[in-house]
């Protein structure tokens, strides 16, 4: 899974919207677009194809198409379908597109930068029974269709989609997270290993730094992380690789090197093991996102 992220310290800006209704044998032509797609099913299946990936998006489901990423229909449909759809950007294309490992490493309820900040929209998901998120998608049709005192207002409208779909995911994915108490000692932990990634650290070591016993650490940890130190180090290491594949021409040994890994054949299979590719298919595949800085 892929998620958009953003600040939320600013609106997202809206382009265009509207609503499909058609009968059976519809079908998405394919496309590559300059501008992200928010799509909520109505009534399905719809299928749509992603790069490699296919969703069905049936009743109160929804897709994030990305933008610069091509997508279309996989299948017509068998039915009678309808969904909503609204096109929107970035404030200064001020966003970024990680995968879940990478949304664990943003999220830490003991910093102020943490998701409360953030627009969070998976790449695809469910909607909350509630029907919150389509009321608000309705009123944002309706605003977009009429005059307003402000050319802003459907910003703000479409951005209050936006937080409304990163509050309901966030709530369901998050919450064992959200509410659970803050560990000083672990937070001291993860500091100290972002700091000191590029060292040659072992379970050992990290212990003897916070004279800590390795089996206390072991256990603790992972009950406050949800992983192992060592992988949570190699996911660290990782999430900075993959800042340096996007935002330096260094080669593989020399992130390798800088990212605190044995040699470049550990850093290249605990790349494939954590990304599902290796370092170069992964610089060549993402070359078009955008990365905040």
């Amino acid at each position: 899974m892929r998620y958009f992220i953003s600040e939320n310290k600013n609106p997202l800006i809206y382009v265009s919207s509207g609503s499909v209704f058609r009968r059976r044998d519809f079908i998405l032509q394919k496309r590559n677009i300059d501008t992200f797609v928010i799509v909520i099913c109505i009534k399905g299946p719809v299928y749509i194809t992603q790069d490699e990936y296919r969703y069905t998006l049936n009743e109160n489901q929804y897709l994030i198409l990305f933008a610069g990423h091509e997508h279309l229909g996989f299948r017509k449909s068998e039915t009678q379908v309808s969904y909503y759809w609204c096109h929107f950007r970035a404030e200064g294309d001020d966003y970024r597109i990680v995968n879940r490992h990478e949304l664990f490493m943003i999220f830490n309820p003991s910093r102020e930068n943490h998701f409360s900040q953030l627009y969070v929209l998976s790449e695809y998901g469910e909607l909350s029974d509630n029907g919150r998120a389509v009321q608000i998608f309705r009123q944002l049709l309706d605003i977009a269709r009429g005059n307003h005192y402000s050319d802003r207002l459907p910003n703000y409208a479409l951005s209050l989609l936006a937080m409304e779909i990163s509050h309901e995911y966030i709530e369901k994915n998050f919450s064992s997270f959200t509410n659970k108490k803050i560990n000083p000692n672990m937070e001291k932990v993860i500091e100290w290993v972002r700091v000191n990634y590029n060292m040659p650290l072992t379970l050992e070591k990290v212990a003897n730094n916070f004279t800590y016993n390795r089996a206390y650490l072991t256990v603790a940890f992972r009950r406050y992380t949800g992983v192992p130190l060592m992988k949570y180090i190699t996911m660290v290491r990782i999430e900075v690789a993959k800042k340096l594949l996007f935002q330096s021409s260094d080669g593989i040994k020399q992130i390798a090197d800088k990212t605190g890994f044995e040699d470049e054949k550990v850093f290249m299979k605990r790349f494939k093991q954590l990304e599902g590719s290796t370092p170069t298919k992964y610089r060549n595949a993402f070359s078009r996102t955008k990365i905040v800085k």
